[in-house]
């Protein structure tokens, strides 16, 4: 790649996401440079020998302490939909809460990781996103006040200890329990005044919590907060200097710096902020405390929401075998692949923190007699890159690669050998062969066909492997800080040498991990293949999958095309400044559907785009969700149900009287197959040269026809004639399954014309669908229609009312919603998904000008208009 290559390449993938993901990085060298000078004076023994001085029946009543927190986190989903006036069952907020906590304690980004969870789980209880937004929002809520509470109480009642251990100005403590105290006070007062009615800030509007919700949120979160930190407190082994309010003070201090600093579980952050509080002889026994409480709080939840997907995988094909009930043994089910790559994840970790650490002298001393010391090298390097490779291989589970999963399957059973190998490590075996029985029972989670696209690793994502590493690499120098590092070093092969092979293993792992970031930046800068493409028999054959007339607008040719490799589905897009847009849902079989929803996804995250999905209808919407977008109302479709269409009765008296008003001026209907159309397509393209020109601007596209001679080859020409010459036309389109829908996309007719021309030729179409056997007349789409009024609607509806009643500059909204009123017809709501954020705006923009040929002919209507 030249210079300017790799510019636009990270113009492409964003400033935002490269800062964010250099903060990750940078804080977690800080975390490391804070634990290297306050860890100077402490060796690896004497951590060890902390942990043996835990009191067994402190770590029993840690445990339960952990279990009560996790209990209190596991209600605040269930206290969130009292918040949003939502029935939800109890066992599933509690199960949805449960996982979602320890799915995101663990991996960090805990708004992103937790909330993909509950979109999944309660999205199949027909909760609404905005519902599940707040629900996510509420949640975080009350532990940020139950937090605030612990800060109010240490900084009142501990201010000069807390002071003194973390070396500031007493006022800090009483100036940071101020602001906790006042935004309690605030938040009750609001809910004192209005609870049960709705808070409007800009553009959100949010319930407000009744006064008793309120108050059981607080409580709860006080209990969540005391009791894990009661637990961290019971598990450190010598005395602290200050009393436990003021501990429980600073250990959620540091619980919110480790959340805000996205580094997987805060790992090293909350460490250094905690030993930055105590003196020198109380650091080794915190840090000890430290370690074990990771694995009572982080791994062991993970373990134990792993292992609750491993039982539903297992009994789910015994119909007479219950664990969860239907629906929450489906949301476990369905939240499998998040739940496996986080454990996957985990277990890279750990074969990375093992690879750092020294092996024990007993068991070497056993491999001594069976092994050759070769083989013990080459174990240890190939465990360390092992680590690296789960790390990387947990992001595709988490998109359900099957290439992921088989490459997972291969690299646990190799790590599971080269754990035993390098130090007969058979605790870590053990726990490595755990997360592989959860791998292999979930076999069927993984059924995405595709490879790793670069897409697949986001740059968040990259910074979590790269924090991982970072902390990795300290833990082995502070493990072998005792070591006198030189050249000779490096090459120095001995049952005894752990040094040099943790030099050698992160030497190892750092390569690898460049030449996986390389790669990862190193994409090409521009799309391939031409901005529009011809469309390969395989697309005419995937249109028998569709059952939206619309999918056939792919036979214009002015989209690009994305087909799965096997052909079982495609998508068409194309790309507006930074707006990837894909027209509807992908067209294929379940399975391929799917497979080319991800792909789509993947291929513009590796370009630094923005994925739109315009025009969906509700039944794409859990794809959407499981793609991590977005879904916004963009408006309303009409579709007549032709069952009930008849020109007998008042209720269509109005086309009764078109037909015959049209037939009395000679007016007579016909539809012309298209192996006929040949020889009138020259009298066709009169009558849209003439509609044309009395339109403002020029032919529209993407989402609408225009007239091409080839792309009308492909359809039933339905004509009016008068006199043998015709007047109007509209080329027909029908499903590709089940004759589900018939309808029309270019319809032109002259300009002078029988009067009602288009109802008799929009009657005669119905009565001809009906007459084929098809359910429902698709009229398209009225933009900007059928938004909520009420004043607790989202700030998008309301300004899509707005521009509905407003907008006539632009296009005449209500009138086409008044026209298509005239049949009668179901309303059906139409969705675009997009990244969250405020892309909307923009991305509406992008989507205009693809559809209006471009801003010169979007401008210069709304200028003619």
């Amino acid at each position: 790649m030249s210079g300017s290559d790799w510019q636009a390449r990270l113009r492409a993938i964003g400033g935002r996401q490269i800062a964010n993901a250099a903060v990750t990085v940078v804080i977690a060298v800080i975390a490391v440079f804070v634990l290297r000078q306050q860890l100077a004076n402490v060796n690896l023994h004497e951590v060890r020998g902390a942990i043996d001085t835990v009191p067994t029946g402190n770590i029993v009543l840690a445990v339960l302490l952990i279990a009560i927190g996790y209990l209190c986190l596991a209600s605040y989903d269930w206290l969130a939909f009292r918040v949003v006036d939502r029935a939800v069952p109890a066992r599933q907020a509690f199960l949805t809460g449960f996982t979602s906590y320890a799915f995101s304690n663990t991996l960090g980004f805990a708004l992103l990781t937790g909330g993909s969870i509950r979109y999944r789980a309660y999205s199949t209880l027909g909760v609404s996103l905005s519902e599940i937004a707040l629900v996510t929002v509420y949640s975080h809520l009350a532990f940020a006040f139950g937090a605030a509470t612990i800060l109010v109480l240490a900084g009142v009642l501990e201010y000069d200890q807390i002071a003194y251990a973390v070396s500031v100005p007493p006022t800090v403590p009483w100036a940071l329990a101020l602001v906790g105290a006042l935004a309690i006070i605030g938040y009750f007062v609001l809910c004192a005044l209005r609870g049960g009615g709705t808070f409007e800030f800009r553009r959100f509007s949010v319930p407000i919590p009744t006064m008793p919700v309120a108050l059981t949120q607080w409580a709860v979160a006080t209990v969540d907060v005391l009791a894990v930190s009661a637990a961290l407190y019971l598990l450190v082994p010598v005395p602290l200097p200050y009393d436990f309010l003021a501990f429980a003070g600073i250990t959620v201090a540091a619980f919110a710096i480790g959340i805000a600093s996205h580094v997987p579980g805060g790992l090293g952050v909350i460490e250094a902020v905690l030993i930055l509080s105590v003196p020198d002889e109380a650091k080794a026994g915190l840090f000890a405390a430290m370690l074990l409480f990771r694995v009572f709080y982080f791994v062991l939840p993970l373990a134990i929401a792993g292992a609750l997907v491993t039982a539903e995988a297992a009994f789910s094909g015994f119909a007479h075998i219950t664990l969860f009930g239907g629906r929450a043994g489906a949301m476990l089910r369905t939240l499998a692949p998040q739940l496996i790559g986080a454990g996957v994840f985990v277990a890279g970790a750990l074969l990375l923190f093992s690879a750092v650490t020294p092996a024990r002298v007993a068991h070497l001393d056993i491999l001594r007699t069976v092994l050759p010391l070769p083989v013990l090298e080459a174990s240890h390097l190939i465990s360390s890159v092992a680590g690296l490779g789960l790390l990387i291989l947990s992001r595709g589970l988490m998109r359900r690669l099957r290439v992921a999963w088989r490459m997972t399957v291969a690299m646990l059973v190799l790590a599971i050998a080269v754990s035993l190998l390098k130090g007969l490590d058979y605790v870590e075996a053990i726990l490595l062969a755990m997360v592989l029985i959860l791998v292999v029972t979930a076999r069927d989670s993984f059924h995405r066909r595709s490879g790793f696209a670069p897409g697949t690793f986001s740059l968040a994502w990259l910074s979590a492997i790269g924090a991982i590493l970072v902390i990795a690499a300290w833990f082995g120098f502070f493990a072998y800080r005792h070591v006198e590092y030189r050249d000779e070093l490096w090459w120095q092969f001995a049952w005894d040498g752990d040094a040099p092979r943790f030099l050698r293993a992160m030497v190892v792992v750092g390569a690898a991990g460049l030449l996986f970031l390389i790669w990862r930046i190193q994409a090409p800068s521009r799309p391939p293949g031409p901005a529009r493409q011809p469309v390969p028999d395989s697309v005419r054959r995937l249109l028998d999958h569709s059952t939206d007339p619309e999918s056939t607008v792919v036979l214009l040719g002015d989209k690009r095309l994305l087909v799965t490799p096997d052909e079982t589905a495609f998508l068409m897009y194309q790309i507006q400044g930074s707006s990837w847009i894909a027209l509807g849902e992908p067209v294929g079989t379940p399975e391929g559907r799917q497979e080319a929803a991800w792909a789509f996804r993947e291929l513009v995250d590796s370009y630094g785009g923005t994925p739109v999905f315009y025009a969906l209808r509700a039944d794409a919407l859990p794809l959407m969700l499981d793609l991590g977008l977005t879904v916004t109302k963009f408006g309303e479709e009409a579709r007549v149900p032709l069952a009930e269409f008849s020109l007998d009765g008042p209720k269509y008296k109005d086309f009764r009287y078109a037909i015959r008003r049209a037939e009395r001026d000679g007016a007579r209907f016909e539809i012309v197959p298209k192996a006929s159309i040949e020889a009138i397509l020259p009298e066709l393209k009169d009558v849209s040269d003439e509609w044309l020109a009395d339109k403002a601007g020029g032919e529209k596209g993407f989402s609408l026809g225009y007239f091409s001679e080839d792309y009308l080859r492909n359809f039933d020409i339905a004509v009016v004639r008068v006199d043998e010459r015709i007047v109007a036309f509209a080329n027909i389109l029908r499903s590709g399954t089940g004759k589900a829908e018939f309808s029309v996309d270019l319809m032109r007719h002259r300009t002078v014309s029988p009067y009602g021309t288009m109802d008799y030729l929009f009657a005669e179409l119905m009565l001809a669908a009906k007459a084929e056997g098809y359910t429902w007349f698709d009229l398209g789409m009225a933009p900007l229609s059928g938004f909520e009024h009420h004043r607790l609607a989202p700030t998008w509806h309301k300004v899509g009312n707005f521009l509905f009643a407003h907008g006539s500059a632009l296009y005449n909204f209500t009138g086409l919603r008044a026209y298509k009123d005239k049949f009668h017809p179901v309303w059906t709501p139409r969705y675009i998904a997009l990244p969250g954020g405020f892309a909307l705006p923009r991305v509406l923009m992008d989507c205009a000008t693809l559809i209006s040929g471009g801003p010169g002919d979007f401008v210069k209507k709304a200028i003619r208009k």
